[in-house]
């Protein structure tokens, strides 16, 4: 997945319960399952959750990269996507390794700036100790000798605190959101869950349900005993209030959505509250709107997008 940034995320009341589920997993040191039907947005609210888009885009002092330091501070979450085939065992526990050692670095990075006034101060006071010698060669201080010493214990004592307070600095890690578990096999199952041993981090699975509720079941089971969660579609009242203001990126659609109230309860019962259909029916909606210079959403106009997207009857 593109770790470009996307659309402004809305925050559905399953969302808020997905929050919930994650925030448990962090409080009480469990294992999660979220599971739930493909597309009714569980990576994207996983990516949300860990705040991925922006953390993902990060690097100190690289401007152009569009992500301050004020965006990311404090970030304690990692999502990770495990490859589709596995080649090598190591391979999860490194890429979930380095994938931690980012939200480190940030914390790091938090650490560095707020010593740093102290460092360049006393770096500054030991520059200026050299400044008769590059001015007129001479091999002399400007000061006396017990100052010369202060200022130059103190360069090294600012040094010493930073290096410091940063090994001191423990894993930031509060939860590892793991995407498309079900991709991963026994091998990896117990690859995650020694991580979960080694250093007690909370894991939240993310799976879908095509393979049913015993999939679930057992896959929770071999996990840990935990939470398990399931991620629903919309109900039509949230897809009605989603749609007052949300639109697919991109995508014109009229400003009042909701105005044939035959439209709205078609484009709900196609899409059964399934966001990524809902997404993608929409995209077509407005196209069609454009091309036959239409400005309401009507059933037929609905019914018309679904036949282009070959999603069956409704």
């Amino acid at each position: 997945m593109s770790d470009a940034p996307g659309p402004a995320f809305v925050e559905t009341k399953e969302y808020r319960r997905f929050r919930e589920f994650c925030d448990a997993c962090r409080r009480d040191r469990y294992i999660g399952l979220c599971h739930g039907p493909p597309g009714v947005g569980k990576t994207l609210s996983a990516r949300h959750y860990a705040n991925w888009d922006i953390v993902s885009r990060y690097q100190r002092d690289t401007p152009s990269c569009g992500v301050t330091f004020e965006d990311v501070r404090g970030s304690r979450v990692v999502f990770y996507t495990p490859p589709v085939v596995v080649t090598s065992p190591g391979r999860l526990p490194n890429e979930i390794g380095a994938l931690r050692g980012r939200l480190r670095d940030v914390l790091l990075d938090d650490i560095r700036r707020e010593e740093l006034p102290r460092l360049q101060a006393a770096h500054r006071e030991v520059e200026a100790l050299y400044e008769p010698y590059r001015r007129t060669g001479e091999n002399c201080y400007p000061v006396p000798p017990e100052e010369v010493a202060r200022r130059q214990d103190e360069w090294r004592r600012a040094n010493e605190m930073m290096t410091e307070r940063q090994r001191a600095q423990a894993d930031p890690t509060a939860l590892i959101v793991i995407d498309e578990a079900d991709r991963l096999k026994m091998t990896g199952l117990e690859q995650m869950r020694d991580i979960y041993d080694q250093g007690g981090h909370r894991i939240d699975a993310d799976r879908d349900a095509g393979a049913g509720a015993s999939a679930v079941a057992v896959c929770a089971a071999v996990l840990a005993d935990g939470f398990v969660h399931e991620f629903r579609p919309l109900g039509p009242a949230e897809v009605r209030v989603l749609l007052s203001g949300w639109r697919p990126p991109g995508i014109s659609l009229p400003e009042n959505l909701l105005a044939d109230a035959e439209g709205v309860a078609a484009l709900i019962r196609v899409t059964g509250g399934n966001f990524r259909l809902l997404d993608r029916l929409l995209s077509q909606v407005g196209r069609i709107l454009a091309i036959n210079g239409l400005e309401v959403m009507t059933r037929e106009v609905v019914e018309a997008a679904r036949e282009v997207l070959v999603i069956g009857a409704a």
